[in-house]
């Protein structure tokens, strides 16, 4: 009581008149951080060149932070259970190549599969969501931990990228699965109401997932186990079955991600999606959520995608070679790591007095 007396001393009556209206937004402390930063770093790349603000390019930055938001979602459930996913990256990839390839109309391609698009499509995310959920298994029932678990599937699944667009293809190895399809088109580079597509997915998913997260039994399970995984157990809750949920989701989503990816670019390449394992987990560490379970933020990760996608968009907007884009997003990681940290010190500290 007397640490919350003091706070409402120290704080203005106009804060403390708005400070329920954050709390309701998933403002407070590190998004509040985030959403000033983001409004500070459009400002600077539009005074720096003012095509920044061009309806275009906003566009893209929408479509860009959706591709890396929807698969953020994803990771932001895994990290809630205390958990990591490597294999984010290589799964987009694979989750692209196999709903191209079973169109079975790339260009100057063998086609050995052809299937219509809402069987291509589903059957490539049952895929991927089969491929989250051995991960997950391979953690709770081997007792391995998730690191190295995700790591080697990440190869697992980049090789099988690899094959199955050989098998595509069936020319030069490595080739990637080129096409054109309306339904794939409208995906890419569509617009619902105006608004392009993957912006419109990425707000209903995070939509759907902060009402589980906050709503449901399966929301609370899921922070039980990321809080304390022993106590959550003594409480009946069936800790393996979390975390196997937990990562099944991220295989949906990662091959979501992929799909829209693959749409927006007309080709599957067993390329796609290499490094984007630095950026994801960036977006969800930036956006709030804790690198040991226990807490989470969707609308913190809907933040981070905004301002990585910003930054990158900036940077190569102002033609910022590609190895200082390496080194300042690992910079932002880094940070998001200890700012983390210092908040968990903090937290600790006050539960401590």
């Amino acid at each position: 009581m007397e640490l919350i007396s003091k706070d409402r001393k120290n704080s203005s009556p106009s804060l403390v008149a708005v400070r329920p209206w954050l709390t309701k937004l998933g403002l407070e402390g590190q998004q509040l951080i985030i959403l000033v930063g983001l409004i500070l770093l459009i400002a600077l790349f539009s005074a720096i060149n003012p095509d920044f603000l061009s309806y275009k390019n906003f566009e893209d930055i929408l479509r860009m932070s959706s591709i890396y938001g929807i698969a953020a979602l994803g990771m932001t459930l895994v990290m809630l259970t205390g958990g990591i996913d490597l294999s984010v990256g290589s799964v987009m990839a694979l989750g692209g190549a196999l709903s191209a390839g079973f169109l079975g109309i790339a260009f100057g391609a063998a086609n050995p599969i052809q299937l219509p698009f809402v069987l291509a499509v589903l059957l490539a995310i049952i895929i991927t969501g089969v491929i989250g959920l051995l991960n997950g298994f391979v953690i709770t029932k081997f007792n391995i931990a998730p690191f190295v678990a995700t790591l080697g599937m990440m190869t697992i699944a980049r090789g099988l990228t690899y094959i199955y667009t050989d098998f595509t293809v069936g020319g030069i190895p490595g080739s990637p699965i080129t096409f054109s399809h309306p339904l794939f088109d409208w995906l890419g580079a569509g617009y619902i109401v105006g608004i392009p597509t993957q912006a419109v997915i990425f707000i209903v998913l995070a939509l759907v997932l902060g009402f589980v997260l906050r709503h449901t039994a399966l929301g609370r399970n899921v922070y039980a186990v990321g809080g304390n995984g022993e106590i959550s157990r003594l409480a009946g809750i069936n800790k393996d079955w979390i975390v196997m949920i937990a990562y099944m989701a991220m295989g949906v989503l990662a091959g979501l991600s992929g799909l829209l990816l693959t749409g927006k670019l007309s080709s599957a390449s067993p390329l796609t999606g290499t490094g984007y394992e630095l950026d994801i987990i960036t977006i969800v560490v930036l956006g709030g959520t804790s690198m040991i379970g226990g807490r989470a933020s969707i609308f913190g990760t809907v933040l981070g995608a905004l301002i990585l996608s910003v930054i990158t968009n900036g940077l190569n907007f102002l033609n910022v070679p590609s190895f200082y884009q390496y080194l300042i997003k690992g910079t932002i990681l880094v940070a998001a790591v200890i700012f983390d940290q210092v908040y968990q010190r903090r937290v600790n500290h006050k539960k401590s007095d």
